[in-house]
């Protein structure tokens, strides 16, 4: 059995307003680097053996927290990258609620293409390879993997049998984190977004 715990970044500016997406150099802003310090807090004194993180410095700069706090290194990993999100990437949402290709996407997450980007299906699948990889590798450990809300939901979305098309009808927040159990049967979904309230 490996437990995965799947966090997402804590708090950017613009969070809520606009894609962030692949913006180089977008980190935590005050709020968020509090969220991140009190995140790894609520993990100091619990077993965690390995910490991956996406690329991106925002959630590089959540992942430190929690890696000073345990003792332990941080390793980035490409498939926990967050959404290429093409051409919408930095663009607001009222910008975006225009656009007929944003509403085609909102309605069909599984099978629409973003501009110059990926599907969300590619995301998943990255995902999910990585963690059958890491599954593996630590067998019988529990491993934090940092990453963003969307990967974090196509992810969940595979291991609950939850159509790519329905992600929006759960929450993942900032430094909420889900966990999952990789077990010789199959995965097994025991939270999802848990907030620093109730960690």
């Amino acid at each position: 059995m490996t437990r995965f715990l799947l966090i997402r970044h804590a708090a950017i500016d613009g969070l809520g307003r606009r894609i962030a997406g692949r913006t180089a150099g977008l980190g935590l802003n005050a709020a968020g680097r509090d969220q991140a310090q009190r995140l790894a807090g609520r993990f100091c004194q619990q077993a965690i053996h390995a910490i991956y993180t996406s690329p991106q410095r925002r959630a590089i700069e959540t992942a430190e927290a929690l890696a000073r706090a345990v003792g332990l290194p941080m390793e980035i990993a490409r498939e926990l990258d967050e959404i290429d999100f093409g051409d919408w990437t930095g663009k607001s949402y009222e910008e975006l609620a225009l656009l007929p290709a944003w509403r085609d996407f909102n309605a069909l997450h599984g099978s629409t293409r973003i501009p110059n980007g990926e599907l969300l299906l590619e995301a998943q699948t990255r995902m999910i390879g990585l963690m059958q990889r890491l599954s593996e590798r630590h067998a019988e450990r529990t491993v934090a993997l940092v990453s963003h809300g969307d990967v974090i939901r196509v992810a969940l979305a595979h291991q609950l049998g939850v159509p790519i098309d329905f992600i929006v009808r759960f929450e993942i927040g900032p430094a909420s984190v889900s966990a999952v159990e990789f077990h010789t049967g199959g995965p097994r979904v025991l939270w999802v977004n848990n907030g620093l309230e109730t960690i």
